[in-house]
């Protein structure tokens, strides 16, 4: 028998070999740049994507801010109007209950509680003090809760004007002044009265007598500070200048005094003149001394009437000792002297100025001004 040969393996096609290895790599390399180019495809579309989307919701929220903005400006201007005219008629209502208690204060207690009480209002600290015979006098205080001047430290303080210069100067100007709360401004005393703090600004304001007779004069200061908040001085000024004006009206004491001698009505009198004197024939003169007649009896009504208001006790004192002169001799010489240089300058001038305090303060009893009174002004 013949051996069994084995089969031989099919010879190698090199060309077909190498044609199935071109086409394994061209599949290959399409399969890589397809992947490329879905990768860089599908990353442009996320760029486009997002930044149309961002530049969507930026659009979106700035018109959104503007219209919450716009809303809110509306719904704030309509706030702050209500609260303004809300705060304005809580201005005036305040105002004008100050100007009423004013207006209706039967004695110099009640004027001056009602001037402290309304400037209080619109003032952490308030002082008021007058200024008859050349003497600032405290006449009342209201202080803020927190503030750390003893409650007493202004009872019976009194010093001479020269003595203040800021006082001074609002004598002379009669306008609101704003000085430093200092020694130099205040004096020494005041300035420790007040316990007044060197950096601090305190505001006189004056409380003008006189208007009606071109006799105008402080009668009275209020002296004002902060707690912290500002001052609204326009208010304070129009306080002061309607209790300045309420001065100008006569007072009538026909009312019995009360144990302080401080009942007074203050109500508004007609010119009149003392039963022993008789009326000038105003019908016959002429329109200037008309006008000096009626200044001149306005200007002894207000004068006697800042007496009775501001020194009640020399008033009470006088009377029961029948010498109101020698208790009111400093101001009535001062007032007599003023009378006689501005009004006695005709022949029918009357002295409206002895009238007055014979009417009123001596309630039509002449002897009463006693022994030194010099008579009427010849």
């Amino acid at each position: 028998m013949e051996p069994e040969t084995e089969p031989q393996a099919p010879a190698v096609d090199p060309i077909r070999m190498q044609q199935e290895l071109a086409h394994d790599q061209i599949a290959a390399a399409w399969q890589l740049h397809t992947e490329q180019v879905q990768e860089r495809l599908e990353t442009g579309w996320r760029d486009h994507i997002e930044r149309v989307l961002t530049d969507r919701l930026e659009a979106v929220s700035a018109a959104a801010r503007g219209e919450v903005e716009r809303l809110v400006s509306e719904r704030l201007s309509e706030e702050i109007e209500r609260q303004r005219a809300h705060i304005l008629r809580a201005v005036t209502e305040r105002l004008n209950q100050s100007v009423r208690r004013i207006e209706q204060a039967e004695d110099s207690t009640q004027w001056t509680d009602a001037l402290l009480d309304g400037a209080h209002g619109f003032a952490a600290n308030v002082a008021l003090f007058s200024t008859l015979g050349g003497e600032l006098k405290h006449e009342g205080h209201r202080f803020a809760p927190t503030s750390e001047i003893p409650l007493t430290s202004l009872d019976g303080f009194r010093i001479p004007i020269s003595e203040v210069p800021a006082a001074g100067s609002l004598g002379e100007s009669l306008d609101t002044v704003i000085s430093m709360a200092t020694a130099a401004e205040l004096s020494e005393p005041l300035a420790a009265a007040l316990d007044a703090g060197g950096g601090r600004r305190i505001c006189l304001i004056p409380v003008v007598a006189g208007r009606a007779t071109g006799d105008k004069r402080a009668a009275a200061i209020l002296m004002a500070w902060d707690g912290g908040d500002p001052l609204d001085v326009n208010v304070l000024e129009l306080l002061c200048a309607f209790a300045g004006a309420s001065l100008d009206a006569a007072f009538d004491h026909r009312q019995p005094s009360s144990p302080g001698g401080k009942v007074v009505n203050i109500i508004p009198i007609q010119p009149v003149l003392s039963p022993a004197a008789a009326a000038p024939p105003l019908a016959e003169m002429s329109r200037d001394e008309q006008e000096l007649h009626s200044k001149a009896q306005r200007f002894a009504r207000v004068r006697v009437a800042e007496m009775r208001l501001y020194q009640p006790e020399q008033v009470r004192r006088g009377r029961e000792q029948s010498n109101l002169y020698v208790a009111l001799r400093g101001e009535m010489d001062r007032s007599r002297a003023q009378f006689k240089h501005e009004f006695m300058l005709t022949d029918s001038m009357v002295d409206y100025f002895h009238l007055e305090i014979v009417r009123t303060l001596a309630n039509d009893d002449e002897s009463l001004l006693g022994p030194e009174y010099p008579g009427p002004i010849c």
